[in-house]
């Protein structure tokens, strides 16, 4: 979606027109709650963050400048909910650096992971990708599957773009630590 169709319907929005706001949540709804999702890794609690984003998005619509395009802004807001929700839950996040990585299991991973068919891929990627530590999810989220920048996604999370390069590199490297984990439980229950 552009973000000129987006201005147009924040200006919308802004005269009073309520039915632009819906427009919005339409467009954006099912991005806000896979980002929700994948650092909740809950699926009421997604459903409750992205609510809960969209109602804060629509208070704060005066505060939308334009700078960034209008998805950026939202990520914004859906990420801090979702890490506020995630606060208000646990006390402390575990340690992803903890495990270590084998070289001879990441050769089995990648070989592997070429073999499965493309339904398998995914349920497999979901299943690593729902082991991480929620930061890292949502970056690897970001970067990969919406495929942000590393400086949008640093404007997205507020955290630096050496930051950001830091935890893309653990992300990778703790996925593949996951994915190595399942994919040998596999060929174990196979064989």
């Amino acid at each position: 979606m552009s973000n000129n169709k987006d201005i147009e319907l924040i200006k919308s929005i802004k005269k009073g027109d309520v039915a632009a706001f819906s427009q919005i949540i339409d467009m954006y709804q099912h991005m806000a709650f896979t980002l929700a999702k994948g650092i909740v890794k809950n699926l009421q609690e997604a459903e409750e963050v992205t609510q809960d984003a969209f109602v804060k998005a629509y208070k704060s619509l005066d505060s939308f400048k334009g700078d960034a395009s209008f998805s950026t802004w939202l990520y914004r807001i859906v990420y801090n909910t979702a890490i506020s929700k995630l606060r208000s839950r646990k006390p402390s996040t575990e340690d992803l650096e903890s495990k270590e990585t084998i070289q001879y299991e990441a050769n089995y991973a990648e070989n592997n992971m070429h073999r499965l068919e493309l339904q398998e891929r995914k349920k497999v990627l979901k299943k690593a990708l729902s082991n991480l530590k929620e930061d890292d999810a949502f970056i690897l989220i970001l970067y990969y599957y919406k495929e942000q920048s590393i400086e949008e996604i640093s404007k997205t999370t507020g955290l630096s773009v050496s930051n950001i390069k830091v935890k893309l590199h653990r992300g990778r490297k703790q996925m593949q630590t996951e994915l190595n984990a399942i994919l040998k439980g596999e060929l174990n229950s196979i064989l």
